[in-house]
């Protein structure tokens, strides 16, 4: 990946994270980005943008978004901290990973971006 190209992604991943709020997407049936690092209590916030319906499904039961309609979002505060798995119950193939730490990790940091990469 040349330097331009990791700048955009890195700019992308470090915009969704900031305000206590992280962005996740659904769309083309994928999680995106697929593993998101936060702040214990902050917010982890997932829309919809296919065209069938999906859910956020925490594969230890942690949380449940119900169905998620095109054009609509389920958003859940993580208050303990861990890597949660989770997935799309209509879609077995669709995962994702929500790592909260205990540690403040500032959004323009780029140990929050590279753990994205992991």
């Amino acid at each position: 990946m040349n330097k331009i190209a990791l700048g955009v992604v890195i700019g992308l991943f470090v915009a969704a994270a900031t305000g206590g709020v992280t962005e996740v997407d659904i769309k083309d049936f994928a999680f995106v980005p697929a593993t998101v690092v936060i702040n214990k209590g902050e917010d982890v916030k997932w829309t919809n943008l296919d065209l069938v319906v999906h859910t956020s499904t925490s594969d230890a039961g942690k949380w449940g978004s119900g169905d998620i309609l095109h054009g609509n979002s389920f958003e859940f505060r993580f208050t303990t901290t861990g890597t949660f798995h989770y997935h799309c119950t209509y879609h077995t193939a669709m995962k994702g990973t929500v790592r909260v730490t205990e540690t403040p990790v500032e959004p323009n940091s780029l140990g929050r971006v590279k753990a994205l990469f992991r």
